[in-house]
């Protein structure tokens, strides 16, 4: 089940709900639809994050826990970096696309 973001006659977009095979957005600006998927993705990324912590913890190892020393002798964690964002042409890191 997944969402599709269709662009409507008006030139308006529309985002289309596989789960009901209806249109749950209408007459939606590019602005509205950001707005719409960032709030999407901040639900998912927070209940991901709470079932990593409940009930999918797991302990760090030995190896773990001496990058982490290593990263506070340091002051600082790394950098993941640049990663592109599956085939969209955006990368995390980029100012204003994740």
């Amino acid at each position: 089940m997944s969402w599709r973001i269709d662009k409507q006659a008006n030139g308006k977009f529309a985002i289309y709900s596989t789960r009901i095979d209806d249109y749950i957005v209408i007459d939606a600006d590019e602005l509205e639809i950001a707005q719409i998927y960032a709030e999407k993705g901040v639900k998912v990324y927070l209940a991901s994050a709470r079932a990593q912590m409940t009930t999918r913890m797991t302990p760090v190892s030995a190896e773990g826990e001496t990058k982490i020393e290593a990263s506070r002798q340091r002051g600082a964690t790394p950098s993941e970096g640049r990663v592109p964002i599956g085939v969209t042409g955006f990368f995390t890191g980029d100012e204003g696309t994740g």
